[in-house]
C-alpha cells in the first residue's frame, strides 16, 4: 500500500520517518487502495456540450453583503456558485467573519445554511447573542458529516452555505480522520462540485499550518474559485486579502479591527496604516499600491557607527539588495560616507514594499537618519531613483497627488521630468537629481 504525506501531499510506495519534501516527521500515512470504489459522478461538475458564445450567464447580478470593503475585494459582489476559500492562523476571527457574513447575506433576503464542525448549535448561539446577530433566516447545524450535511441541503435548499471549518468535515464514503490531506481533498471537491451543479454560494474556512498552507496542502486552493486570508496586525487590526480570485482581480485588501461586537470595517484605512506618529529624524513618508488601493507607509531608517569589520545592512520589508544600491547613490551624489556605519531600514505597519516609487523617501530617510534632521510628517516622497543620481516620475503620478492631497498632507517630492500636473491643490517641489534632497530635508522641518 502506498504511503503520503498528510502536510504536503507526498506519497511513496515505503513509509518513512521524515517526509523529503516538506521535512516533517511522522507524517507519511498509509493510503488503502481499497477505498477508492467508485463513488458514482456526485464528485464532478455535470454540463451539456455547448458552444461558447451561446452560452447564457443566467443571473449576472452578484450578491452583496453590504460590507463595502469585502465587496470590493470579491469583485463587486459573490457570483452564484461561486467556492470562496477563507484562511487564517487559529484565533485571528474567521468564524466571527462568517457569522456576521451570513447575517448581512440574510438581511439581504438569502437563505443561509451555516455549518460547524467545530462547535454545536448552542455555542453557535452564544457566539451569535455576543455580535447581536439575530439570524431569523440562517440554519445551523453542528456536524461535520457531509452526508448529513447534503441530506439537509436537499431539503432545505439554501442560497449560501458557510462551513467552519474543512478540518472538522469527513466523507464518511472514504477512510481516514477528519483534517488530513485526503479528507480534505475529498470534502473540499464534494463541496465545490455541490457548488457548481445547484449554483449555492459556498463559503469554506480553514486553518494555516506551520508552512503557511491551507489545510496543509494547496490542493483546496486549486479546487475553489477565490482564496481570502485573514491575518493579525497590531493588536486588534485584522488585515483580509485576496490571493486568488477568478470573478474579480487579486492583491486587494480590508483592514478589520475585532471587539466584542464583532468585526467592523476600517473606511479610513490610510490613516490607519500610517499611523499619527510625530516627526522624528530618520523618518519619511511614501505611498505605494496594494492591488486597487494606495497606501501610505512611514520609511524608518537608523544610521549608527558600526563595530564590525563590515557594516549591517539590515532591513524589514524592503529589498536589501536594492538598499545596497540605494547607498552607493547615497554616498556618491549626497557625499556621506556610510563605508564605517551600519544601516537599518524598516517599513512600518508591517508592510512590504517592492515599488521604485519609494527610492526618494528611502534616501530622504537614510540623510535624515546621518544629519538628525527631522522631515515633516506631512510631505510625502514620490520617485524612482538611477543609478546617475536622477529623480525618475512613476506611473498614477497624478492619482498619487490627489491622494496625498485627501489625506491632508502639505507638500509632495517628485520628479521634474516628464509632465507636470496642474492645478494639483497641493504644494509640489519637482526635483531633478538626488543631491537637491539636502536642501530640501533642512527645510522640511
Amino acid at each position: 500500500m502506498p504511503f503520503e504525506c498528510v502536510e504536503c501531499g507526498y506519497s511513496d510506495s515505503k513509509w518513512m520517518g521524515r517526509c523529503p519534501r516538506c521535512n516533517e516527521w511522522d507524517t507519511m500515512s498509509e493510503i488503502d487502495d481499497s477505498e477508492g470504489k467508485p463513488a458514482g459522478h456526485r464528485n464532478v461538475l455535470r454540463t451539456e456540450v455547448q458552444n461558447l458564445s451561446c452560452v447564457k450567464v443566467g443571473h449576472a447580478e452578484r450578491v452583496k453583503s453590504g460590507w463595502n470593503g469585502f465587496d470590493r475585494l470579491s469583485g463587486g459582489g459573490i457570483v452564484e456558485g461561486e467556492v470562496i476559500l477563507f484562511g487564517g492562523p487559529p484565533g485571528v476571527g474567521k468564524s466571527t467573519m462568517f457569522l456576521q457574513l451570513a447575517e448581512r447575506f440574510a438581511n439581504a433576503g438569502k437563505k443561509i445554511f451555516f455549518v460547524s464542525g467545530e462547535e454545536n448549535p448552542q455555542q453557535l448561539k452564544v457566539h451569535a447573542d455576543r455580535l447581536k446577530i439575530k439570524g431569523d433566516n440562517i440554519t445551523v447545524l453542528g456536524s461535520g458529516d457531509l452526508s448529513e450535511i447534503k441530506k439537509v441541503m436537499d431539503d432545505l435548499k439554501p442560497d449560501m452555505l458557510f462551513v467552519d471549518s474543512i478540518q472538522a468535515v469527513i466523507d464518511p464514503e472514504y477512510g481516514g480522520a477528519p483534517g488530513d490531506l485526503k479528507q480534505v481533498k475529498k470534502s473540499g471537491q464534494r463541496l465545490t462540485s455541490m457548488a457548481k451543479n445547484t449554483g449555492i454560494m459556498v463559503f469554506i474556512s480553514g486553518q494555516i499550518t506551520k508552512q503557511g498552507d491551507i489545510a496543509g496542502p494547496k490542493v483546496l486552493e486549486h479546487m475553489v474559485d477565490a482564496v481570502v486570508y485573514m491575518d493579525y496586525l497590531d493588536g486588534n487590526l485584522r488585515i483580509v486579502s485576496a490571493v486568488k480570485n477568478r470573478f474579480g482581480s487579486c492583491g486587494d485588501f480590508v483592514l478589520y479591527t475585532l471587539g466584542e461586537n464583532g468585526l467592523r470595517e476600517l473606511d479610513d484605512i490610510d490613516r490607519v496604516s500610517a499611523g499619527e506618529l510625530k516627526t522624528v529624524s530618520g523618518q519619511t513618508t511614501a505611498c505605494i499600491r496594494t492591488g486597487s488601493r494606495l497606501i501610505i507607509v512611514e520609511l524608518q531608517a537608523l544610521v549608527v557607527n558600526s563595530y564590525f569589520e563590515y557594516p549591517l545592512r539590515r532591513t524589514s520589508g524592503f529589498s536589501r539588495e536594492r538598499l545596497l544600491m540605494l547607498n552607493a547613490i547615497v554616498e556618491k551624489y549626497l557625499h556621506l560616507k556610510l563605508g564605517s556605519l551600519d544601516v537599518y531600514l524598516n517599513v512600518s505597519g508591517g508592510n512590504k514594499v517592492t515599488e521604485r516609487l519609494c527610492d526618494l523617501g528611502v534616501i530622504g530617510a537614510i540623510y535624515s537618519g546621518l544629519s538628525g534632521i527631522g522631515v515633516s510628517n506631512k510631505f510625502i516622497f514620490l520617485g524612482e531613483v538611477g543609478l546617475n543620481g536622477e529623480v525618475r516620475p512613476g506611473k498614477d503620478m497624478t492619482e498619487r497627488v490627489k491622494f496625498a492631497l485627501r489625506n491632508n498632507f502639505e507638500k509632495v517630492i517628485l520628479s521634474g521630468y516628464g509632465k507636470k500636473i496642474n492645478d494639483a491643490g497641493i504644494e509640489l517641489e519637482y526635483i531633478r537629481n538626488v543631491s537637491e534632497l539636502k536642501d530640501i530635508i533642512k527645510n522640511a522641518k
